[in-house]
C-alpha cells in the first residue's frame, strides 16, 4: 500500500526486474497500473477503507472518458523495458495505457463483489457507450481488446472481455449465482438503469 504527496492511496502492483517499485510519485510523474487495484479488490487484500481510496486514486490518475473508462496504467514517460513488452508500446496502446476492456470489465466486477455498484456500473456505462458510439470507436457494435488513444476500438475479436462483461452482468447486476447448489437471487440495479416516462 502506498500512500503518494498529494494524498491518494493504492496497491503498487508491480515491481521491476531490478527489484524496485514500479508505481508511486517518480520525478517524471505519478505511476499507477489499474491491475494492482483489481486483483487487490477481487482477492480481498484490500479493506473497505483501502477499496474507497482504490477508486478515488482510479478516478484521478486513470479514469478518461475520451478513450471510454480507465487506462491500464498512467503514462510512464520512458521506454521501461525492464518492466515487460508492454512499455515498448507507445502510450496509450495496447497494455501501454490503453482502455483495456478486459481489465476495465474485470474492474468492474471487482467493484461490485465489494459493494461499490454505483462506480462498477461507471465501468461498464462507460465501456458501452464507447463501443456503441460510431464515430469514436469506428466499430461495429461488440467489445474490443482496448481502445486506441483516439478512442477507437481495436482487434474486436481478441478478447475475453465480452464473456467477462457478460458474467458481470448477470451474477453482479442481475444478481443471479449459485450458492453451494442453491440459487441465489440478489440484484443490484440503479435507478438510472430503468427508462422512465413523463
Amino acid at each position: 500500500w502506498l500512500v503518494n504527496r498529494a494524498g491518494f492511496g493504492w496497491f503498487n502492483g508491480y515491481y521491476d526486474d531490478e527489484g524496485q517499485r514500479v508505481e508511486g510519485d517518480f520525478p517524471s510523474g505519478t505511476r499507477m497500473t489499474l491491475t494492482g487495484q483489481v486483483f487487490t479488490l477481487m482477492g480481498g487484500v484490500a479493506d473497505d477503507e483501502q477499496a474507497r481510496q482504490i477508486v478515488r486514486s482510479a478516478d484521478r490518475y486513470l479514469y478518461d472518458e475520451q478513450v471510454g473508462g480507465y487506462r491500464l496504467n498512467t503514462d510512464f514517460r520512458e521506454l521501461k523495458t525492464n518492466l515487460g513488452r508492454a512499455f515498448g508500446f507507445a502510450f496509450g496502446h495496447k497494455e501501454n495505457g490503453a482502455m483495456f476492456s478486459h481489465m476495465a470489465v474485470m474492474y468492474a466486477y471487482a467493484l461490485y463483489q465489494r459493494g461499490l455498484v454505483v462506480e462498477g456500473w461507471r465501468v461498464l456505462e462507460g465501456i458501452y457507450r464507447q463501443s456503441q458510439d460510431f464515430a469514436r470507436s469506428r466499430m461495429y457494435p461488440g467489445l474490443p481488446e482496448y481502445f486506441s488513444a483516439r478512442g477507437r476500438g481495436m482487434y474486436p475479436y481478441l478478447t475475453g472481455s465480452a464473456a467477462w462483461y457478460l458474467f458481470t452482468l448477470l451474477t453482479e447486476v442481475y444478481g443471479v449465482q449459485g450458492r453451494l447448489g442453491d440459487l441465489r437471487l440478489a440484484p443490484r440495479f440503479l435507478a438510472e438503469q430503468f427508462a422512465t416516462t413523463d
